[in-house]
């Protein structure tokens, strides 16, 4: 009976010491962070599994075009009389201010001429104030009177077209005479640049400019300089600027056909510029459509 006593009280014995080594067990585990321990006692809820993430959608590159880099204010400058150059007092990448006297043409006649348009103008102006208005002698006076003065405009135009003057501060771009040289009027003499002003124009196929409009983010690729800056397009021509026709067809008595392809004019500004752009140079548009 002793005996049998000892092992109830050595199995009882057993279970408290198994309950204790399974609470030391799980504050082990729950201290190491294998178990997540809850203030309430409650048991941990199993973990949620992360939803996938959508894959990555590829974006279509956008139209694109060649295009060259151009000034926004670009003329041709000539004389508005002829006559032979005595003075060209610039070169090509000369910078420029506005005003500037940039070639001048022999001018002795127009001065001559100027002269005696001012003695005519003065006579008929002398003549006229010895009339009462509303005469018939100040009618035919004041006829005269008119007719000296825009001689004398006239002639004064034509002496301050014996000079080119620069008309906007910039660059010279190009020289297309020298002095000595007989030019006529109206005939380029010079091509003055604005570089501080620059653009890119690109013609883009009919294909494309339907999703071309103003406003849209375009990448400008400068194909000599390896880099590119961003910037939006500004105009996107409503005709088309230029046709071209691509053929194809083979030998052997094979018809050969061929397909139109018209092309529109963008203009992009651009939000920078690489210090060593220059107009005229080939760039790449990607427009973002």
């Amino acid at each position: 009976m002793a005996t049998g006593r000892r092992r109830r009280t050595s199995g009882a014995g057993g279970g408290r010491r198994m309950v204790a080594l399974y609470g030391v067990l799980g504050a082990v585990l729950m201290g190491s962070g294998v178990i997540p321990a809850h203030a309430d006692g409650a048991a941990p809820s199993p973990t949620k599994e992360p939803s996938p993430s959508a894959p990555d959608v590829e974006v279509g590159t956008g139209p694109s075009a060649s295009g060259t880099i151009e000034s926004l204010d670009s003329r041709s400058l000539s004389f508005t009389a002829e006559g032979t150059i005595t003075t060209l007092k610039v070169k090509a990448g000369q910078k420029v201010e506005k005003g500037d006297v940039l070639a001048e043409i022999d001018s002795t006649e127009a001065v001559e001429s100027r002269s005696a348009a001012y003695a005519s103008y003065l006579a008929a102006s002398e003549a006229l104030a010895e009339f009462e208005s509303g005469t018939e002698e100040y009618r035919k006076a004041y006829a005269s009177y008119v007719k000296a003065r825009n001689t004398y405009r006239k002639a004064q135009r034509t002496v301050d077209g014996t000079k080119i003057t620069a008309p906007f501060s910039g660059t010279v771009t190009a020289v297309a005479a020298e002095a000595g040289q007989s030019v006529s009027r109206g005939a380029s003499v010079l091509t003055l640049t604005d570089l501080s002003a620059l653009q890119v124009s690109a013609d883009f196929t009919e294909a494309d400019i339907v999703r071309l409009n103003n406003g849209q983010k375009a990448t400008v690729t400068f194909d000599s300089l390896n880099t590119s800056v961003q910037g939006s397009v500004s105009s996107v021509s409503p005709v088309p600027v230029t046709s071209e026709s691509s053929g194809s067809g083979g030998g052997g008595g094979m018809q050969q056909s061929s397909t139109q392809v018209v092309r529109y004019t963008v203009l992009v500004s651009l939000d920078s510029l690489p210090e060593t752009v220059r107009a005229g140079q080939a760039v790449t548009v990607e427009v973002q459509v």
